[in-house]
Formats: C-alpha cells, structure tokens, sequence
C-alpha cells in the first residue's frame, strides 16, 4: 500500500486527481553530494628513506647530482642538518623534527595533541614544548643528525669535525643548488648540481647554454663568433668549388 501510494505522488497522479485544474510536472531535484575528505594510504609509506641517503652521499662526498625537485629538498635538510650540529639552544625547534624527517606545523601539533579532563568535560589540549637544558638539547640535536644519516658513524663524525670546524663562523648558506640547463619540452628531467660551500673538489665544468630549444656547448657570444666563421668557410669552399668547375669546363672546350 505504502509503496504504491508513493509511486502514486511521484508521477504527479495523486495530486491531479484531488485537484484536477491544476497541471502538474514531477520534477526530480538533483542531489548535492559532498566531496569525500583526502585520506592518506596506510598502505604507502608517505616518507622514504631516499633523501635520508642523498644527504648521507651529500656529506661523504660534498657534491651530487639529481633531479631539481629533490635538490630543492636536499637544500633543506643538508642545511638543517648543519645547523643541528652548530645550534646549542632552539632554532631549530626539536619538535618539528621525527626520526630524521622534517615535519609540518600541523603535524607537531598532532603530536603534541592529548585529551584532559577539563570542567568534568573530556577536550582536546596541545601539550607546550618542553624545556630542555643546554646538554640535554645538543644530545637530542646529534640523535636527530644520527637519525638524518642513517646512524652513519663515519659520517657523523665528519660532520660534528670537518663541516663543523669549515661553518664555525658562517650562518646560513651552507649549501648551493646550481640547476642544469634543460630544453623545453624535453623528455629529460630537470637536473640539478647540490654542493657543500668551501669545498676541496674542482669547480664545475662550464655547463652548456639553453639557445633556440637546443644545448649549446659555448656561451652566447662564443656561440655567434663560431657561427660567424662557420659562414665564412661556407662562402669560401662554394667560391672555390666554382673555380674548380669553370677550370674543369675550359679543359674540356681546349680538348674539343
């Protein structure tokens, strides 16, 4: 009964038998459905270790090559990671820091985030930072660069020696991204060169110029200079094969 009652109003029947001057049109109104929130994949690890071994290589070799995205990450946890080992008091600040990742301000909020009774009332509070003394900080700092190295001695102890003696005076800027030229359109990504700052390796080759959508070896004016010549040689071997054929017909006219 219920069910046919409700097929009834839908087409607008019911309401035309009660009222029969009135024409009435079911209309279907269309439903606003609200937009599924993100959700992170527990299946998918959201950090690697990947930019872990690249500052690792940065520190064992002082210079590497990858991609311009991940230079750009690399910048900034090789400069973190020196800092931890000048630092003996905040910045940087330990709780945006976990096992070796840099984390967001809504993450160490989410760390810090606990329940308390509250007005007999159960509610949400952010715990503050703890306080830590002067030793107790520059542990912690060496922990988290141990982490950062994946528990490379050798590396933490160049870092905490060499980098540490190099960047004594030196606040900041203590690694430099010089990105490789690239064409437009390429099917190759856009490379990068990071480097530590004082550094005993060689200087960089000098690295080829982007003209035209094409690589060029020499700079600009180089470039042109050799384009120059390039034309004139060009001129002088179609002059020349000229003559080589005018002296080749006179032969031919001599032996008639």
């Amino acid at each position: 009964m219920a069910s046919t009652l409700l097929r009834v109003a839908g087409e607008g029947t019911l309401l035309r038998s009660l009222v029969p001057c009135v024409n009435v049109i079911p209309v279907r109104f269309r439903v606003r459905r609200k937009m599924p929130k993100k959700r992170n994949n527990p299946f998918v690890q959201r950090r690697t270790d990947f930019i872990k071994k690249l500052v690792l290589a940065l520190v064992q070799h002082e210079r590497v090559q990858t991609t311009d995205w991940k230079a750009q990450q690399l910048k900034k946890y090789a400069e973190l990671l020196v800092m931890l080992s000048l630092r003996r008091r905040p910045p940087p600040d330990l709780d945006l820091i976990e096992d070796g990742f840099v984390l967001t301000e809504e993450e160490s909020e989410q760390r810090r985030l606990t329940r308390r009774i509250i007005n007999r009332r159960s509610k949400k509070v952010i715990l503050p930072v703890p306080e830590l003394s002067e030793e107790e900080y520059v542990q912690r700092c060496k922990e988290e660069a141990s982490n950062m190295l994946l528990g490379n001695e050798e590396a933490l102890e160049k870092l905490y020696t060499t980098l540490k003696e190099r960047y004594q005076e030196r606040y900041g800027n203590f690694v430099t991204v010089q990105t490789i030229p690239n064409p437009p359109h390429s099917p190759y990504p856009n490379m990068a060169y990071v480097e530590l700052v004082g550094n005993p390796l060689p200087p960089l080759p000098r690295l080829p110029v982007v003209q035209g959508g094409n690589w060029v070896i020499y700079n600009r004016d180089d470039y042109e200079d050799d384009n120059k010549t390039v034309v004139k040689n060009f001129f002088k071997w179609m002059e020349r094969r000229k003559e080589i054929k005018v002296q080749k017909q006179g032969k031919e006219h001599k032996q008639v």
